[in-house]
Order: C-alpha cells, then sequence, then structure tokens
C-alpha cells in the first residue's frame, strides 16, 4: 500500500479517536491535548526523577550547560545570520521548502518516517528528563510525568510548577532551561564517536570507483545503475580515476565490453562515449537543441572517445568563437550543429563565484555536463571516510566547520539513511549493520537539531529563556535602572530577529 495512504488512513483514524474521546468527556484532567497530539500526565515515576536527581552532579551538569548553551548559543545565531545571508546567492529553483523547518517525520521531505521517529522519540525523551532532573535537584516542584501521543508516542515530559520556575533565582532556572539542549548536544556528539568507530570497521570489497549518478534518459541507465563497481572497459583495468578518465575507447556510439560487480560480477556491453548529462537553458548547447543522453561524436572535427580528449577539446576553444559539434544518440539519431560559445568564466562568477579560477577568462563554454559512458564516479573511501571521519583532512577552523556542514547535509546528499544501492559496495561486521548505523545517525541529527534550535536566542525557546536572564545579568552588572526589563526588551527584540532570518531563508531567494 503507498506509504502516503497508509499515513493518511493513521490521520483519519486518530482524528476519529480525538472527537470520540471528545464526546465521552475523557479528555481534561490526566488526558488533555497538547496541539494535536494526546498529552497524558500522571505523578508516577516522580519519585524515580527525585531520586535519580539527589546526585550533586545535576548542580554541576546544570552549571556547565549554561556556559555550554551560552557558546552554542552565539554559535547559532552566527549559523542563522550566515544562512540568511547564502540563500540570497542561489536561484529560486534552489530555495529551502518550508517543510524542511519542520522536524517530523513524513512531513519533512528529508527525515524518513521510521528511523525519524526513533530519532525524534530520544531525542524529546533525552531533552524533557534533562530538565526534570535539574527541577528536582534544585528542590523545585514537579507537578506531573506522562507521556506525548499522536498516533504512536512522540515523546514524554517532566512537568514543573511554571510559576515556582519563574520566581526563583536567575542561576536555579538558566540551569533547568540549559539541561535539556545539553543533553541533547551531547548525546549527538558521543553517537558521533560510536558511528566513527562504527564505520571506520567497515572494508570496501573492491578498491574500484563506483557508479555514483546516473539519468534516466541515459542510454546506459539501466546497464549501470548506482552502485555498480566498474572493473574493466574494454579489456584495461579500472584501478583508479585517470584510467577512467583516459581510457582506450572505441568510436563513440559503438559498444564497449565492460566488467562491473553489482552483487554479482558479470560482463556486459553498453554504449561508448562521453553522454551529456544535463544541460543549462539559455546557454548554446540547450539553444542548438543539444539534449541530455546525446553522445559526442567529434568536435571540430576531433573524435571524442573519452572524457579527458573531451576537456582537451574544450579547452583549446574560446568564447563568442563558433564550433562544429557532431553527436549521436542511440539507435541511428544523428545532429550536426554549429555553436557559437559562451564565456566559462561569465557563467561561473554569475552562478557560483567561489569556484571561478582566472583562466576561465576567454575559455568556450557551452553549458553542458557531460561524463564517458554518462555516469558520474564515487570513491568507496572517500564515502567511507565521509562517515567515519569527516575532519581527516581539515587544517583550520573553516575547514572543520565546512566538515561539520557536510556530515550534517548527508541526508541532503541522499548518503543518510545509508542507500541500499550502495551496502553491497562494502564487508560488514554483523547483519543488520546498516540498520542500527541509520539509526545511531538519525538519534545523532535530530538531537543535534533539537539541541541547536532550542538554543535560539528566542522566547519560547529555552535559548530565548537562558538569554533573557543573562541579558537581565548583564543590566544588573551595569548598573541599569531597570534590568528586567532591558532583559525583556533584548530578548524581545532578537526573538523578532530570529524568526526574521528564519522565514528570510524561504523569502529571500524567491524575491531576489
Amino acid at each position: 500500500m503507498n506509504g502516503w495512504l497508509v499515513a493518511l488512513l493513521l490521520i483519519i483514524v486518530w482524528i476519529a479517536i480525538i472527537y470520540a474521546l471528545k464526546k465521552l468527556k475523557k479528555i481534561g484532567g490526566a488526558i488533555s491535548l497538547y496541539g494535536p497530539a494526546l498529552m497524558i500526565k500522571t505523578k508516577r515515576g516522580l519519585g524515580w526523577v527525585k531520586k535519580i536527581a539527589k546526585s550533586k552532579f545535576w548542580l554541576h551538569y546544570g552549571t556547565f550547560g549554561v556556559i555550554l548553551s551560552l557558546f552554542m548559543m552565539l554559535a547559532v545565531f552566527l549559523l542563522v545570520l550566515w544562512q540568511a545571508f547564502l540563500v540570497t546567492t542561489i536561484p529560486s529553483t534552489k530555495a529551502p521548502s518550508p517543510l524542511q523547518v519542520l522536524g517530523i517525520p513524513g512531513i519533512n521531505p528529508i527525515i524518513p518516517i521510521w528511523y525519524g521517529i526513533l530519532g525524534l522519540v530520544v531525542a524529546i525523551l533525552i531533552h524533557e528528563f534533562s530538565h526534570g532532573f535539574l527541577v528536582a535537584a534544585q528542590k523545585l516542584k514537579l507537578l506531573s510525568i506522562g507521556v506525548l501521543l499522536f498516533i504512536f508516542p512522540i515523546g514524554a515530559f517532566v512537568e514543573p510548577d511554571e510559576d515556582e520556575l519563574m520566581k526563583t533565582t536567575k542561576k536555579k532556572r538558566m540551569r533547568v532551561f540549559a539541561a535539556g539542549p545539553t543533553s541533547n548536544i551531547i548525546l549527538a556528539i558521543v553517537i558521533f564517536i560510536i558511528l566513527a568507530l562504527m564505520i571506520g570497521g567497515i572494508t570496501p570489497k573492491y578498491d574500484n570507483y563506483y557508479v555514483a549518478s546516473n539519468f534516466e534518459e541515459n542510454p546506459n541507465f539501466h546497464a549501470l545503475p548506482v552502485g555498480t563497481v566498474i572493473l574493466e572497459i574494454n579489456g584495461t583495468k579500472i584501478d583508479n580515476y585517470n584510467d577512467f578518465m583516459n581510457v582506450s575507447a572505441p568510436l563513440p556510439g559503438k559498444m564497449v565490453n565492460m566488467k562491473i560487480y553489482n552483487g554479482k560480477v558479470e560482463n556486459i556491453s553498453v554504449y561508448s562515449g562521453v553522454i551529456v548529462s544535463s544541460t543549462l537553458k539559455n546557454y548554446p548547447a540547450y539553444e542548438a537543441g543539444i539534449r541530455p543522453g546525446w553522445i559526442f561524436y567529434s568536435i571540430n572535427g576531433t573524435v571524442i572517445r573519452n572524457e579527458e580528449q573531451f576537456l582537451e577539446v574544450m579547452n583549446k576553444t574560446r568564447s563568442n568563437v563558433p564550433v562544429h559539434i557532431s553527436m549521436f544518440k542511440p539507435p541511428n539519431h544523428w545532429l550536426n550543429v554549429t555553436v557559437v560559445l559562451a564565456d566559462k568564466y561569465d557563467y561561473f562568477e554569475k552562478y557560483a563565484p567561489q569556484l571561478n579560477k582566472e583562466y576561465y577568462k576567454g575559455k568556450g563554454f557551452l553549458g553542458i555536463n557531460a561524463e564517458y559512458l554518462g555516469v558520474g564516479l564515487g570513491d568507496p573511501y572517500y564515502l567511507k571516510a565521509l562517515l567515519s571521519n569527516p575532519y581527516a583532512n581539515a587544517k583550520s577552523l573553516q575547514d572543520f566547520f565546512r566538515a561539520s556542514m557536510a556530515y550534517i547535509a548527508l541526508p541532503f546528499l541522499g548518503l543518510m539513511p545509508f542507500p541500499h544501492t550502495l551496502q553491497h559496495l562494502y564487508s560488514v561486521p554483523f547483519s543488520g549493520f546498516w540498520i542500527v548505523v541509520n539509526s545511531l545517525y538519525w538519534i545523532f541529527w535530530l538531537n543535534l537539531m533539537l539541541g541547536m534550535t532550542n538554543l535560539l536566542p528566542a522566547v519560547p525557546l529555552d535559548g530565548g529563556y537562558i538569554f533573557k536572564d543573562f541579558m537581565t545579568y548583564i543590566g544588573e552588572k551595569l548598573r541599569l535602572k531597570n534590568p528586567k526589563n532591558f532583559g525583556n526588551s533584548i530578548t524581545l527584540l532578537f526573538s523578532f530577529l530570529v524568526l526574521f532570518l528564519i522565514l528570510w531563508q524561504f523569502i529571500g531567494p524567491r524575491i531576489h
């Protein structure tokens, strides 16, 4: 059955249950609504929370949490500022969807449902109970303990006496609010280390490159699915990327023999040649009618047998100069066109200035992506390193930041959950290894996101209350007439600023 249909049926059943409970007057007291979820409260378990909270460890933990939270608050706020600037440099077609701001499995398109539910439940449990332990450790009242239900349990909570919490000292209150995000971030770090150790223990079955990308219009699409390891082409072993780039290939459009591994070793035949994988609108190739799936036969009379030859020929061309291109599309279509090339430097300066190079000036530009056999390659060792040790090559703070962003962005790259199409590339220590890895990664990811988001200096987030008390403390040190009003005013200002910065990520790219 379709996953969306199952989700729709579950929601309909849930709404019916809520309606029936309301009709029977069962919602109230111990059972109440919290948005679309049911909040079920009980006093059972409070003794357990208080017993654990007796240790002096929690007071030290809360103080450490305040320090960590203030540091992380600054880092997260600067990150949001950076993202707000970054979105002004991307086209509207690449703008993030508003659904991506919601950390809800099944609604956020990048969060897988079951791994997401597991990660979210763990994150909420850790977050809420950490708040509860600090409330109890500081001899403040706990009113109840309970669970949140939305079709299934989505978390738990420990309910303090809100009035008492707001009247207690700033130090105690900051400890309570800092405990949840601190625990989320610490757990994320621990899980990251466990994942690094686990992934470090796997071994690629072959050292060779694998097919990392393909496209439907490629005449070799079905023969070379993602995850195919390329062992030999035309009788030549492909041990590294240069072997692939310079392969001794037959004439473009002819069949070439390959030895591959895709769960088993086999011999296949595919169309040889440099194949167009994508074209840019309003650039020479697209305007000339060249589309994905076409194979280059020659450029200005030079036959293009492999990718290295294609790059050599294009590097000799100049912008605003016509070139003659001959192309083939299986089974028997030919295209002969003359196009005037654009300027490569101008393209990169407009769309990717950080990648631009001085020697691109005056170079001819077709406005295409093209690869031999129409496939992009991946290195199994690089992929392993990306998952197990993303900081291996980090030599500066900027490198460290980029590596962190790359690791967090694995879901956006289609690499987490780890794809079934790539799992056969590695020898793993036990059955179900990738299920454990995927589960741990999403526990890491959602704990990190919940912890960082909650530390934004905006009420009603935990970070907002920590920030308000900290600003009040600053006001007292500055001997302001009304430090509490100062703290409230600054917090309100930052709350609106944070809201604007978040909304700008979706609005900004669509209006420039």
